[in-house]
């Protein structure tokens, strides 16, 4: 990895070279379909600040029904060299899939930062635009796009994106769902929703899907032309042996294992829910509690504090966990713990732990909530409420054998909802989507 910021990389396809912060892509010629290629099946895959789960992504739509012929252009930026290596390692072993990696970016931990990331890339995707020719144009997390082309000059500054028509992935349910509780929190809801709305209306769009189905439905009436969709948060079902998941984490088969999974931060509501596990947990109970992924400095302290004072078995990996470790927790784990505080949006850790057939326990008002709910596989609690915490998990922890299958059979059928290989799908158009069908 060059110690040049501005380098460009493109694997398993011609190498971009890069004048400042915009790329400049070499022999546009070469570059043009195959003679007898579907003229739909080059795909412009951006994700502006690349994360933990990105490679799935990129594999779902790989693997996509309908698009296993498909070439796959994706531009992504990181933020270390060690990001730069597991990417360039994956691109390597998929002849379909041709990475660019962008200038690294500092870390970021405000939405600013986020909004400005995404304006330097779209920038430079239109640049790409300008000298290449593509059949999709799909923005994995759409999300920080939205506040740009709500801007009244935005076809001016992005005139490719508008030509082509974007396709994208929303994670937040910006406003849709009334969730707010203060004042400052209810008026940033309008300002979300006034922004999703100007964006709808801006014509960029051709295809917008919500993981929140809720927040799909009430997206339709800010619409002057159908666009929102649901959306899926692709998941495959690697196969891991439980028994053999727990050997490896040093796990006995008949401990109750609570898993905390992913970076963790005073949002996730770890302190009050380690706090409840210990005022449930009685002498006989074998509860255990895995915990795996990044602790913030700023909880560490307090965590391991209220750790010292638990009254049941903690193990905590406070590391990074590899794509190949993952499935070991979801596959040892009974009950996924998601007791986060002021949260509406989807959860991969829950997503990735139902194609297990765990429990769940979720926080309420919002896409979690809507999951369990319907399929039947857990509980939903506020952490604020102890008593009810309590109780949920008093009552997980007791089922008879019977509503265990059932609430597993219901984990998996909600993961199944989200296969990966439904994952490209939900970009396309409803008449895509019947032309696709009718092709195979």
């Amino acid at each position: 990895m060059s110690d040049d910021n501005r380098a460009g990389f493109d694997f398993n396809g011609i190498p971009a070279t890069v004048n400042e912060d915009t790329i400049d892509i070499a022999d546009h010629a070469s570059r043009q379909p195959a003679p007898g290629m579907n003229s739909y099946r080059r795909v412009l895959l951006v994700e502006p600040i690349y994360h933990v789960h990105s490679v799935g992504y990129y594999q779902a739509a790989l693997d996509s029904t309908g698009f296993e012929d498909a070439e796959f252009t994706v531009v992504t930026s990181v933020v270390s060299d060690q990001e730069a290596q597991r990417l360039e390692a994956f691109a390597q072993s998929q002849p379909r899939l041709h990475l660019r990696l962008l200038a690294k970016h500092e870390p970021i931990s405000r939405r600013v930062q986020c909004s400005r990331q995404y304006w330097r890339v779209m920038k430079q995707i239109e640049e790409i635009l300008e000298r290449e020719s593509f059949d999709f144009l799909v923005y994995i997390m759409v999300d920080h796009t939205l506040p740009i082309f709500a801007l009244p000059f935005a076809k001016r500054w992005f005139p490719h994106h508008f030509a082509m028509g974007i396709r994208g992935l929303a994670f937040r349910h910006h406003g849709l769902r009334h969730t707010a509780a203060t004042p400052r929190g209810k008026r940033l809801e309008i300002l979300d929703r006034w922004i999703l709305g100007r964006a709808l209306c801006s014509g960029v769009f051709r295809r917008l899907s919500f993981l929140d189905r809720e927040a799909a439905r009430r997206a339709r009436a800010l619409e002057k032309t159908p666009v929102s969709g649901e959306g899926v948060d692709a998941v495959d079902f690697p196969h891991r042996d439980p028994a053999e998941a727990r050997v490896a984490l040093g796990l006995s088969p008949e401990d109750f294992v609570f898993l905390i999974f992913g970076s963790l931060d005073h949002r996730k509501g770890v302190i009050e829910t380690m706090e409840t596990l210990r005022s449930v947990v009685c002498q006989d109970d074998r509860v255990v509690v895995l915990i795996g992924g990044r602790v913030a400095p700023g909880l560490r302290p307090h965590l391991e504090e209220t750790l010292r004072t638990c009254n049941f078995r903690v193990v905590m990996h406070d590391r990074f966990i590899s794509d190949g470790d993952m499935p070991n927790y979801f596959a040892a784990a009974d009950c996924v713990l998601c007791g986060y505080k002021d949260f509406a949006g989807s959860s991969g850790v829950l997503l990735r732990s139902a194609s297990f057939g765990n429990l769940g326990v979720v926080s309420p008002n919002g896409v979690m909530e809507d999951a369990v709910r319907e399929f039947g596989f857990g509980e939903v609690i506020d952490v604020r409420d102890r008593a009810g915490f309590a109780a949920s998990i008093r009552r997980l922890m007791h089922l008879s054998p019977e509503e265990r299958a059932k609430m597993s059979a219901g984990a998996i059928a909600y993961a199944r909802t989200h296969d990966f290989r439904l994952y490209m799908g939900q970009f396309l158009t409803p008449e895509e989507a019947a032309a696709l069908k009718a092709k195979a």
